[in-house]
């Protein structure tokens, strides 16, 4: 028996259908045909958009964690860091966003933000909307040591005002022991230990709700260029200022060590980090114990050798002038982090980051035979 129906996917008259039969009229089986493809592209689409609009949620959810000196040594490691966890968006400060640096990191996820420190209307649009601030200044910037020395005391002290302008939550700030204090006025000169210092005493009665200061140690990568090695026939020389053969520096890789530390404060929160000092080094070393390390790295015997002020200047006068002295000299009478027993234990940096590396380990990964 036959009957006369309509087709609720296009709407076709079918005419007369003989339900005993698969035949179907061949317009039907078009349009039939049609519905069913338009249905197939019209489900994955709507999927697209919903999936999408789930990761800007998430997105839009992610605390937002500004970074200053974001293609530095610190900057980037903390960069680098933040980015592995997927757990934050991270906004990256730099003078020049269209710098090739700049671009990499745009390129990683990053959002790229032009900041100069020294600014306060760049600084606060870079703070605005943010939840937490890693800030290192850099002394060694042209523009402040061959220039105007106390203009990173300047930029430390612009930074806490904007954050405390914009309602920052959490202000974390790469500090530094203050050796004009600790020695009783022997050593005044180490302006780039001091006026770190001063900064983060600034940023304790600035107002700002959480603040945390992590001290960064000796970069293990000073050995080699700020250090130079000096390569003999059948033997280097490794020729510092002041230091002792046995006196000791705490060291650390800062390129990919400061980050994971400073990534996990973040992540265990401002109560229980405000206030607080973190020494960031992985050991603490002896300048004749890295000669026997790099001695066994390099497959070369290494000596340590050490400079008097008038032989720095004969041999290495970049390295010649006070600031380098006294630093030298106060890290060989009072300890890098001076005699605060609390702030010399690295045990802390090591519970936030158990594979922070050793100077031999860096030394492998840097010099060894691969």
């Amino acid at each position: 028996m036959g009957f006369y129906s309509i087709c609720p996917l296009c709407g076709l008259n079918t005419g007369p259908l003989d339900l005993q039969s698969n035949a179907l009229p061949t317009e039907l089986r078009r349009r039939v045909s049609l519905g069913r493809t338009k249905k197939f592209f019209i489900v994955p689409s709507l999927l697209i958009i919903i999936i999408i609009i789930i990761i800007i949620i998430i997105m839009s959810s992610k605390p937002i964690v500004a970074v200053s000196g974001a293609t530095g040594q610190q900057g980037g490691s903390v960069v680098n860091a933040l980015l592995a966890t997927g757990k934050y968006n991270v906004r990256g400060l730099t003078r020049d966003p269209s710098s090739a640096a700049g671009k990499a990191l745009a390129a990683k996820g990053v959002e790229v933000v032009k900041a100069n420190l020294s600014n306060s209307e760049d600084v606060e649009r870079a703070f605005k909307g943010a939840d937490v601030a890693w800030i290192v200044t850099n002394f060694w910037d042209p523009s402040i040591v061959g220039t105007d020395v106390g203009e990173e005391v300047r930029q430390g002290k612009l930074v806490a005002d904007a954050a405390k302008k914009v309602g920052l939550n959490w202000l974390i700030y790469s500090s530094l022991p203050d050796p004009a204090a600790g020695s009783k006025g022997l050593y005044n000169n180490v302006i780039h230990f001091t006026g770190k210092n001063q900064v983060e005493e600034y940023i304790r009665q600035s107002g700002i709700p959480n603040s945390t200061f992590v001290y960064a140690g000796f970069y293990s990568s000073n050995i080699g260029a700020f250090f130079p090695l000096i390569d003999k026939e059948g033997y280097a020389e490794i020729r510092v200022p002041i230091f002792q053969a046995d006196s000791l520096i705490p060291i650390f890789d800062a390129s990919n060590d400061t980050g994971p530390i400073v990534a996990k404060i973040i992540e265990e929160g401002p109560q229980k980090w405000n206030g607080k000092r973190v020494a960031a080094a992985a050991e603490y070393i002896s300048f004749q114990k890295i000669a026997e390390t790099l001695t066994k790295v390099r497959g070369k015997e290494h000596r340590f050798i050490s400079l008097s002020k008038e032989e720095t200047a004969k041999e290495f006068p970049y390295l010649a002038n006070e600031e380098i002295f006294e630093m030298n000299g106060w890290i060989k009478d009072f300890g890098y982090f001076g005699e605060d027993a609390a702030l010399s234990d690295l045990s802390i940096a090591k519970e936030l980051h158990p594979s922070i590396a050793t100077f031999e380990q860096y030394a492998q990964k840097k010099y060894g035979k691969n």
